[in-house]
């Protein structure tokens, strides 16, 4: 009788159905204007309009004290401000773990550039990938500023396009925040108002904001 428990057992092990508890962490992404909540089509006190923005988040992982506990397989989501749903990440990581940073890349690494054409939230059909250049658009901002229309496409295959975000966070602060006015800030929108393909100010710009995500934490 005792074999036999321990061929069931061995059984449900091996097909999965003994493990031990999940469950889900939802990352909220909040897009912010000059500390706001930023609100598509509507203009700022400063003459800012946002039209579009989207962006890729991947390779998301969890650390404890410097030391991975958790990391997303096949980890790729593109945040799209005009799909909200886009805005609340759900990961499945084991109840019994704790962390207190958050990792991930803001853009998409050189291989996944050079995979070629890939499915879910890297399809091309998203608007995110240059075929010219068989690259992806990690970052794509578009807008006005008091009426003169600006646009910014960044990424390629270059790894410079490509930033690493480590913030703080816990189970019970699971906000990250990006301040959209913090990046146009820091461009002259009266002499530079367009950029859609790679290249060094790509990375320039890149870096800057992959350096404006943030957490109350």
């Amino acid at each position: 009788m005792k074999f036999f428990k321990l061929l069931i057992i061995g059984i449900l092990l091996s097909n999965g159905l003994i493990s031990q508890n999940i469950n889900d962490l939802i990352v909220t992404i909040n897009p912010l204007l000059n500390n706001h909540i930023l609100i598509l089509e509507k203009e700022n006190t400063e003459g800012i309009t946002i039209t579009k923005l989207k962006f890729y988040l991947t390779n998301f992982s969890l650390t404890k004290n410097d030391k991975t506990v958790w990391s997303e397989k096949n980890s790729y989501h593109l945040i799209d401000i005009s799909t909200p749903s886009t805005l609340n990440l759900k990961f499945k990581i084991p109840s019994n773990i704790t962390f207190d940073k958050i990792y991930f890349l803001f853009g998409t690494d050189s291989l996944t550039n050079v995979s070629g054409v890939l499915g879910g939230d890297l399809d091309p059909t998203k608007g995110m990938y240059w075929a010219w250049n068989s690259g992806y658009i990690n970052f794509k901002l578009e807008g006005k500023s008091k009426n003169t229309p600006f646009e910014f496409h960044l990424g390629g295959y270059s790894p410079s396009t490509v930033q690493e975000v480590k913030l703080n966070m816990n189970k019970n602060n699971t906000k990250i925040y990006f301040d959209v006015a913090n990046f146009l800030n820091q461009i002259d929108l009266a002499k530079q108002h367009k950029l859609m393909s790679p290249g060094k100010e790509a990375q320039r710009l890149s870096k800057i904001a992959g350096k404006l995500f943030y957490t109350n934490e």
